[in-house]
């Protein structure tokens, strides 16, 4: 198997309005990708969500930590 992946969700709308993820914090989604690469022993994560900002900080935040990023 080439990758082992995870969805990672920046914030997603669905019923009236509620976000997934209400806010985004960089220092927490970095924390995040840390376990889901040492821990979970992911190689990939798929970010999805309706803020390009958060996206882009969440793709830019996975790459750092050495991930394969599919959006």
């Amino acid at each position: 198997m080439r990758y082992r992946a995870i969805s990672y969700d920046v914030g997603t709308f669905f019923v009236r309005e509620k976000a997934t993820r209400p806010s985004f914090e960089e220092t927490l989604a970095k924390r995040e990708f840390a376990v889901i690469k040492n821990e979970l022993h992911c190689n990939a994560v798929r970010i999805f969500g309706q803020d390009i900002d958060r996206l882009i900080a969440a793709a830019t935040l996975a790459l750092d930590e050495g991930l394969t990023v599919w959006l």
